[in-house]
């Protein structure tokens, strides 16, 4: 997934952060870059909900393990 050389973490921020209806047409991007935004935040939100659920199993995995080794 490539992106736009022209698309800069300040643009995507003041994107985010400025009321719609105040953005101007110099700041606007074509469709493609708006659906490799989309893709990158959906990769991005997978990754970090699979990494939660590795996280979450290791702990659940170690409190079980305590319990059978009779760690108290």
């Amino acid at each position: 997934m490539r992106f736009h050389p022209d698309l800069h973490w300040r643009h995507l921020a003041e994107r985010l952060h400025r009321p719609p209806h105040a953005r101007s047409v110099a700041h606007s991007h074509p469709a493609d870059d708006e659906a490799d935004i989309a893709k990158a935040t959906v990769y991005v939100s997978t990754v970090a909900l699979v990494l939660l659920l590795i996280v979450l199993a290791a702990i659940a995995f170690g409190q079980e393990a305590m319990h059978w080794l009779g760690v108290q």
